[in-house]
């Protein structure tokens, strides 16, 4: 027979006469308190009823509380381990015993310290959060807001609003809690004495609820990253989904280039494929092609990458094309402005839910292969 065991204990831990009324029911079934936690360890004793009281730490100095445990050892009351750092535990066999406050107006002077106390320490707990917040959200203030998005951030960002949402809701309640409960005290009303049970059973769903939402973040974020997979250009499947260097520049084509690899990302908003493939002083060819599970939202994709293309060209001609294949059509034009007579060309295209860009230092004229592109963006449905 085991001789220690943990429970599941009510989470509100300004309801003490909950707690109390809790505690009180262990000892009836022979189990008395050893060590609070998130599931506080008990240890076995003979099955007896008994009174358990939860005083305020923080009242008094060190002498002063050896002096009061003093007192109460006295009255009949043994101490326990605390609750965490906000509480006291006492136990009393004795029905005879008097309790430790002489009426409910005294007891609220304890309540009063152990209310500013966690004011306080809430006031720092929302600092911290508001900053930690701050931080989970600073993305959304990024050039590439969309994309991250899409990639997966929402998630992420829905996570952080559910528990700051319940962080808060939870740091509300202490106080208010504490507060109710010391104005009960000063009108002469004891503590409030909820049903344990009741209390356990809403533990109970609160920790299913946090551990589910926590293993379907974890599942999530693993298939983000198990949804990525980079290789080299020539291990890429056909049809690759942009216009490739040998359409537009063949005789560039053949070059051993510098770097050649092909990215691809599979998620729940977004499908993504991208390429490289470029010397260092040499012809270049970068594209990206997404397919969003929305059209507005590729529509918004297609803007923040146009954006991208404006900010990477800054002096280039941008021409906004008017053509039935497309939703959407912008073509950057910076001109040869290198002695080999490469073009630096960007491409930005929107059809349906399938947005490319596509940015080139080549031979070759992107504005020729518009055919090209909207075949791709077809294909990419």
């Amino acid at each position: 027979m085991k001789n220690h065991k943990r429970f599941l204990a009510p989470k509100d831990l300004w309801d003490v006469g909950t707690i109390e009324a809790w505690l009180e029911e262990k000892a009836a079934q022979g189990w008395i308190l050893e060590k609070w936690g998130s599931y506080p360890r008990f240890e076995r004793m003979e099955p007896r009823p008994c009174r358990v009281r939860l005083d305020p730490q923080g009242q008094r100095i060190q002498v002063e509380q050896e002096e009061a445990d003093a007192l109460y050892r006295d009255m009949g009351w043994r101490r326990a381990c605390p609750v965490w750092d906000d509480y006291l535990v006492y136990y009393c066999f004795d029905p005879a015993a008097p309790d430790l406050y002489t009426d409910p107006a005294s007891q609220a002077w304890a309540w009063e310290k152990l209310l500013k106390r966690t004011v306080r320490r809430n006031v720092l707990a929302l600092l911290l959060l508001a900053v930690w917040t701050a931080l989970q959200f600073d993305d959304l203030f990024s050039d590439n807001a969309v994309e991250l998005f899409l990639r997966g951030m929402w998630a992420v960002w829905l996570f952080v609003v559910l528990y700051v949402g319940g962080e808060l809701w939870r740091l509300a309640r202490q106080i208010m809690g504490v507060r109710r409960q010391r104005q009960r005290l000063e009108a002469g009303v004891p503590l409030e004495r909820g049903d344990p049970a009741r209390a356990v059973r809403r533990r109970m769903r609160a920790e299913v609820l946090s551990w589910t939402t926590t293993v379907l973040l974890y599942v999530f974020v693993v298939g983000l990253v198990a949804g990525q997979r980079e290789m080299p250009l020539s291990g890429a499947p056909e049809p690759l989904p942009y216009v490739s260097m040998e359409v537009l520049a063949p005789e560039e084509a053949g070059l051993d280039m510098d770097i050649a690899r092909y990215k691809t990302f599979n998620g729940l908003l977004l499908t993504m494929r991208s390429a490289e493939e470029f010397q260092w002083e040499g012809p270049y060819l970068e594209a990206k092609m997404a397919r969003v599970c929305a059209a507005p939202l590729a529509e918004l994709l297609y803007q923040e990458w146009l954006t991208e293309a404006e900010t990477r060209l800054p002096r280039a001609g941008v021409a906004v094309r008017q053509d039935s294949r497309f939703d959407q059509v912008t073509l950057l034009d910076n001109g040869t402005g290198t002695d080999d007579g490469r073009a630096r060309q960007l491409l930005v295209a929107r059809q349906g839910q399938a947005v490319i860009y596509q940015a080139v230092r080549l031979h070759g004229d992107l504005s020729a292969h518009l055919d090209d592109f909207a075949a791709v963006l077809a294909e990419f449905q």
